[in-house]
């Protein structure tokens, strides 16, 4: 529900309360790294309040970057807050490790841990992706017990997955991030539909914007993203991320998740 960048490998069916933190040594809104720069990620932490409806503040969720050695480490770690917490406690954690392509500094998943916290049900999910010999093998427990284990088919260029995507997108390995821009990106959940398109809109021309402006004056782009409708707990997988020129993802907005209606998401921290 709140960890969006999550996904899974298979499917059982088949106020201006929100102080933004512009840091010295990365202040929103500014040029600092070239494109495609790997280490612009490097310790990077955006911390985002997460709301829905006339309830401000339901959860917080964290996106951690971490260099190690050779690779990319990202962790997110989103949970409910307040009286929503007491009601349906979720706590979800998700890291993923990932490799940089040296010709390209595409990132490429390695493996990654999930686990999902639910009033006292725990789901945890181990993935490890094994490029010679092509397959990506995963692990699931409930409670404790082993529920499902099996592997999946690697195709060419089909190796990435929800953290992979997000993070190569705004390193724009897939293309210039520009207004009227689309792309069609092909996951590891290939079976899924909609896979993960994406079609980048100019701020500048965005109605539905006026409500952001006032937290977000820096705005840049308006993405709209359509992915597989499990990933987010919605009845559609739609998604709208808002983008400052330099790519930083300073706001979001889920729909129709199931149980609340629209998600958002506005960034208060910024650390890199």
């Amino acid at each position: 529900m709140f960890s969006f960048h999550v996904g899974n490998l298979y499917s059982e069916t088949h106020e201006k309360e929100m102080d933004l933190v512009s840091t010295p040594a990365f202040p929103l809104g500014s040029k600092q790294y070239s494109k495609n720069d790997i280490t612009k990620f490097d310790g990077e932490l955006l911390k985002y309040k997460i709301g829905f409806w006339i309830f401000k503040t339901v959860g917080i969720a964290t996106f951690k970057c971490e260099r190690d050695g050779d690779s990319l480490v990202v962790t997110i770690d989103a949970c409910t807050t307040g009286f929503i917490d007491k009601i349906i406690h979720r706590h979800d954690i998700y890291r993923t490790t990932m490799k940089i392509e040296d010709s390209t500094n595409r990132l490429i998943p390695v493996s990654s841990y999930q686990k999902k916290d639910k009033r006292k049900k725990e789901r945890i999910m181990i993935t490890n992706y094994d490029y010679e010999n092509n397959v990506c093998n995963y692990k699931t427990w409930r409670n404790g017990v082993i529920h499902k284990e099996g592997s999946i088919k690697l195709e060419p260029d089909a190796s990435d997955d929800m953290t992979s995507v997000s993070y190569n997108f705004r390193n724009e390995i897939y293309g210039e991030v520009k207004e009227g821009a689309s792309f069609n990106i092909t996951t590891v959940y290939k079976d899924k539909f909609p896979n993960f398109s994406v079609n980048v809109r100019s701020a500048d021309n965005s109605d539905e914007l006026s409500k952001w402006k006032d937290f977000f004056p820096d705005i840049k782009y308006v993405v709209d993203v359509a992915l597989d409708p499990e990933v987010l707990d919605s009845k559609e997988g739609k998604l709208v991320i808002l983008f400052t020129e330099d790519l930083i993802p300073v706001g979001y907005v889920a729909k129709d998740v199931i149980g609340f209606g629209d998600l958002y998401g506005f960034l208060v921290e910024e650390i890199n």
